[in-house]
Parts: C-alpha cells; sequence; structure tokens
C-alpha cells in the first residue's frame, strides 16, 4: 500500500466554510476504505505573485498505487477544486508532490 496526501482549503478566499474537505473524506472512505484528516496551515504563491496563508485540511488515504487509482486521485482533486473555485490543490503520492492546477 501507499499513501495519498491531499491538502485542502477548509475555508473559501471570502472566510466561508467549505463542505469539500468532507466529501473528499467521504469518497477516499469509500474508494478505499478509510483515510485520516487532521488540521494544517498552507502557504503557496500563485503566478501573479500573491501570497496565500490559510487553514487546510490535511486528508491521508493509503491506496494500491497504480494508474487507475492515481486517476480517482487526480480527478478527484479537480472536483472539489473546480466546485470550491480554487486555483490550485496540493496532492502528494508518498511525499511526491504534485500541484494541481485547476483553472
Amino acid at each position: 500500500m501507499d499513501i495519498a496526501q491531499i491538502n485542502f482549503p477548509i475555508k473559501d478566499n471570502d472566510g466561508v466554510k467549505l463542505k469539500a474537505p468532507l466529501l473528499i473524506q467521504k469518497e477516499l472512505c469509500a474508494k478505499f476504505g478509510g483515510c485520516t484528516a487532521y488540521n494544517g496551515a498552507g502557504s503557496w504563491v500563485n503566478e501573479r505573485g500573491k501570497l496565500y496563508a490559510e487553514p487546510v485540511k490535511i486528508i491521508q488515504t493509503a491506496f494500491k498505487n497504480n494508474s487507475k487509482n492515481r486517476l480517482f486521485l487526480k480527478n478527484l482533486v479537480k472536483k472539489y477544486g473546480k466546485l470550491s473555485k480554487q486555483e490550485a490543490v496540493y496532492l502528494a503520492i508518498n511525499n511526491n508532490a504534485d500541484i494541481i492546477n485547476i483553472k
């Protein structure tokens, strides 16, 4: 088994709590049988030089690392990133990070 980690903002840019972190957890549990989630803080700079510093939900799941499951994870991040109007979302598999651009 391998580990995937998604760092997803807890609030939108207007300070409204997002439903996406909980929905991501539900989908990961349904697909892979479980996940662990805890609070963290993330910071990043977009291509226009704007700094974002925000509370995030760090969500980890164990999964069988194959192309089908990696595609599922990437599509999950894109789905909830788009619904939550994110510019990008952090996804790491076995500590190999990828910034998934949403826009």
